[in-house]
């Protein structure tokens, strides 16, 4: 259904109240569809619809359906499908709704697309905002579409009064096309618009020009580079590089690939990513090691899945601007810099006017003479402009991990996670209890969970053992509940959905596993800041947040050592997955009673503190 978000008290169809701000201004939400969040649905903002009910909306080209089986949110998300070239559905507010200060994302699955379109009619066509997204070649999974605007068109458009969205599907020559939509909604927007410049390939002349001229502005930026290309002709060594680093710039994964990711295999893929992750932390460049530049800007959803399992970040090809910080973490869209004054201008202007993020693409840097037809060079004179025409508009020039570490105040000077009030009584009911015990690999019996918490406590004969949880109807994904080695027993938390489930046990010997579901009361809650330290598979908590948090990890562990985060809502949050030795510090936006899980095979600590 639509909530009701209204740019005064405007109840729009299916709303159930209106809430309005302290000025007045009707900011009001509707009856939001319960039940379990999928990624990639969202839990922050205000839903502005979740295709529950399609009688609101209605298709413009093609025919609109519901798809139960594909609910990210609540019981159905809605496709749109035709046999031609393009397919789309509109939906019309007939008092407006305030999109002004707000952001506004939605998931998407492109079955058969090869772009998606979204129009703000504000308040009519003629004064409309255009997001549009292009599609990876071969990608047909879900993922979060963050609307950047890329075309303004006509007249200013009045975002405070917009009377209608379009939702268009392009397809490819001939069709058919068929693209899937659930939970649409807002998020209050950043203070202020950014850009991040991100200068390919680490070429010298990023060195000995781009650096010296950032340095005078007082910026950073990004280096993406192939650990394999360090100190290649024409290249920064790793003395430039780690001077960069140690001026605050983030020397990021761009892995080299004979073969685009897309073409390889799930193992290879994999191998690949964390070889250039690994390969960069080594050589100290940690912080910008979370983030990836994608290769060739080729991705389908096994790299996609991969990428938000191995990194915090990630960076393709799309010519487009997105919300500060993006909800989409792992499809930030970057144009190619030398369309300065074909492209890059009119994102960084619209990235001012509306507190979006502008990612810049910058080549090898060169004189206007050396530059020849198609080459991927910018001339030192346009890289100047690109500069010039950043700061004239008052962004705020950061860095990949500036975006995932950082606070970003909103537009109303509030951050989303902030001023929670702390719950008192029970915060989980108790659930479900099963009790398990097997000899070496196998499958449990499928049993029932309630939504919530699952604690399981293990214990075992041999070196190593691994537990993963999965639904024997194929839905979703397997998720590891435990692996640990060298130590008899173990513990550890996740959320679940109310739902049935079965244990997948890896082993060599004897074991027992007990699941319990316990209830959790608001005087279990600790405060921070709190350390703790373990070894092997544990978890912390229930902890209070009040907002984002920071931990600081380490681990002297040889094999895996991840981190999750989980809210009393069911949200994770990975903060760690690492294998080896680890020693730094994670940015985790919290708010609220939240777990920290801990797989190791080794001593670890943590310390956690408000960020």
């Amino acid at each position: 259904m639509l909530a009701a978000l209204g740019a005064a008290s405007t109840t729009v169809a299916g709303c159930m109240d209106i809430l309005s701000d302290d000025d007045g201004n009707g900011v009001g939400r509707g009856e939001m569809s319960s039940g379990p969040t999928h990624w990639p649905a969202i839990e922050t903002g205000q839903v502005v619809s979740d295709f529950e009910d399609l009688d609101e909306w209605s298709s413009r080209t093609g025919k609109l359906s519901a798809a139960s089986d594909e609910a990210r949110l609540g019981s159905q998300a809605a496709v749109v499908e035709s046999d031609e070239a393009t397919a789309g559905m509109e939906v019309r507010f007939d008092d407006g709704i305030d999109f002004e200060d707000w952001d506004t994302s939605l998931a998407v699955k492109p079955e058969s697309a090869d772009r998606i379109i979204v129009e703000f009619l504000a308040p009519t066509r003629s004064e409309r905002l255009t997001s549009i997204r292009i599609v990876p070649d071969g990608y047909d999974g879900w993922f979060r579409m963050d609307c950047g605007y890329q075309q303004k068109p006509g007249e200013d458009p009045d975002l405070s009064n917009v009377t209608g969205l379009n939702i268009i599907a392009d397809g490819p020559d001939g069709g058919p096309t068929k693209l899937l939509v659930d939970d649409l909604r807002r998020t209050e927007s950043a203070a202020n618009g950014a850009a991040i410049l991100a200068f390919y390939g680490g070429h010298g002349s990023h060195y000995d020009i781009a650096a010296e001229i950032l340095e005078e502005r007082d910026w950073t930026a990004a280096v993406p580079v192939s650990p394999e290309q360090i100190g290649a002709a024409g290249r920064m060594g790793r003395t430039e590089l780690r001077d960069l680093r140690d001026r605050g710039w983030d020397v990021c994964s761009l892995p080299q690939v004979s073969t685009p990711l897309p073409e390889q295999s799930e193992d290879q893929q994999r191998q690949v990513l964390e070889a250039a992750r690994d390969a960069l932390a080594d050589e100290g460049f940690e912080d910008g090691s979370r983030h990836l530049f994608v290769p060739e800007d080729r991705m389908d959803a096994t790299t996609y899945d991969l990428a938000r399992e191995i990194h915090e970040s990630t960076f393709l090809y799309n010519a487009g601007t997105t919300s500060v910080p993006p909800t989409e973490m792992h499809m930030i869209p970057f144009i190619w810099g030398p369309a300065l004054h074909t492209g890059v201008r009119r994102h960084t202007n619209l990235s001012d006017q509306y507190n979006h993020l502008t990612v810049v693409r910058v080549p090898r840097i060169v004189d206007e003479e050396d530059i020849g037809v198609n080459e991927n060079r910018m001339s030192l004179d346009d890289f100047g402009l690109l500069l010039d025409h950043i700061e004239h508009r008052g962004l705020d020039v950061i860095t990949p991990s500036d975006l995932v570490d950082e606070t970003f105040e909103r537009a109303n000077g509030t951050d989303e996670t902030e001023n929670r009030e702390r719950p008192s009584g029970t915060i989980l009911e108790a659930g479900q209890s099963h009790t398990f015990e097997g000899s070496g690999s196998g499958d449990t019996a499928t049993f029932d969970l309630d939504e919530g918490i699952l604690v399981a406590n293990v214990s075992h004969d041999g070196g190593e053992i691994a537990v993963d949880v999965t639904k024997p109807d194929g839905t979703g994904r397997n998720e590891n509940l435990l692996t640990t080695s060298g130590n008899a027993t173990g513990e550890s938390i996740m959320a679940v959905d109310d739902d049935a489930y079965r244990l997948e046990v890896d082993a060599d010997s004897a074991w027992s596993i007990d699941l319990s579901q316990p209830t959790v009361d608001s005087d279990e809650l600790e405060d921070l800041p709190l350390e703790a330290t373990g070894t092997g598979s544990a978890f912390v908590g229930p902890l209070w947040t009040e907002g984002g948090i920071r931990v600081v990890a380490t681990h002297d562990g040889d094999g895996t050592f991840i981190v999750d985060g989980y809210d009393a809502d069911g949200s994770r949050e990975i903060l760690v997955h690492r294998t080896g030795e680890f020693d730094n510090s994670r940015s985790y936006k919290a708010g609220g009673p939240v777990w920290l899980n801990v797989e190791a095979d080794g001593d670890w600590t943590l310390e956690v503190v408000d960020s």
